[in-house]
């Protein structure tokens, strides 16, 4: 065979290769990428603590009455007149406002898919939210002359309380609220209430009673009266907040929380005893308040959940 015909031969199959490749080519199946794995959805599930701060702004809501009882009045030890003297509540009403810190803990639960959470988180605020406020309560009443000329003769008195000051402080803060939220991945947004506690502290100091009689003017009745209360009332809080996880168990959860104290009313026997010369004034008397507190909060805390 010549060497022309074998060149022939060689490129006639080249040709016949080179046309056939495309047709491979095209009956081989491409295999797929592998498709991501859809996003695992976030565990909200778990017991969780948190500490934090808060702002706190506090209404005391305070009615005072003057001393209320029967002071006997003494010239050189005999009982010469008695009055009786009380009268309505007068409002006190302030606001104050401040930071305070908080510790937290609670348990959320996923249900339905898995999109809402159902929870119940317990917050204690050591509030310490102090309002001083010097103030003079009216008073009025009546008083009788027991001895000498005078005896049997009745007639109104006035006077009024000066207490220096008035001083009411919530202390303490605690709150156990259910919730239900939504998750939207690593954040939700919820809402719920639940029961409060409030610690309350109601102090009246250097407490002066001061009677205004026609024949000896404005005069005290007693020395300065001093009396402390610690109370502990429910209410109720409400609360909206959101959380944002950021880190395998760690969240940031802020929330707004309106509380409100139940209304209570305080009473303090006092004693009551002044001694002028040879006229003394003493007797058994009672200091009356009623008190509200309501306290509206933003509150910002780092949380760590248990999985």
């Amino acid at each position: 065979m010549s060497n022309r015909l074998i060149s022939i031969i060689i490129c006639g199959s080249v040709l016949i290769v080179a046309k056939s490749a495309p047709v491979f080519a095209a009956d081989m199946a491409v295999k797929a990428l592998p498709s991501a794995p859809p996003p695992a959805k976030w565990d909200w599930s778990g017991f969780y603590i948190g500490v934090g701060g808060s702002y706190n702004w506090t209404r005391f809501d305070q009615s005072l009455q003057g001393i209320s009882g029967l002071i006997s009045v003494f010239d050189a030890g005999v009982l010469t007149a008695q009055g009786q003297e009380g009268g309505p509540f007068f409002d006190y009403n302030r606001n104050k406002s401040g930071f305070a810190p908080d510790v937290q803990f609670g348990y959320m639960h996923p249900f339905a898919g898995g999109d809402w959470l159902a929870g119940l988180k317990f917050n204690y605020k050591y509030a310490n939210v102090d309002s001083k406020q010097n103030v003079s309560i009216p008073q009025n009443g009546t008083g009788t002359v027991v001895s000498g000329p005078n005896a049997g003769t009745s007639g109104p008195i006035t006077g009024f309380l000066a207490i220096s000051p008035a001083e009411i402080n919530l202390k303490h803060q605690f709150s156990l609220i259910g919730t239900i939220g939504r998750a939207f991945g690593n954040f939700t947004l919820y809402a719920g209430g639940g029961p409060a506690l409030f610690g309350v502290e109601s102090n009246f100091i250097n407490g002066i009673p001061f009677a205004t009689q026609s024949l000896r003017g404005t005069f005290p009745t007693s020395l300065p009266i001093t009396v402390f209360n610690q109370n502990w009332v429910w209410g109720g809080a409400a609360q909206i907040g959101t959380t944002y996880s950021f880190a395998g168990g760690w969240f940031l959860d802020f929330a707004y929380t309106y509380a409100r104290s139940t209304s209570f009313t305080i009473s303090d026997t006092v004693t009551v005893f002044n001694q002028n010369g040879t006229l003394s004034t003493s007797g058994s008397a009672v200091l009356n308040a009623q008190e509200r507190v309501t306290n509206q909060s933003v509150t910002l805390t780092l949380n760590y959940q248990f999985h």
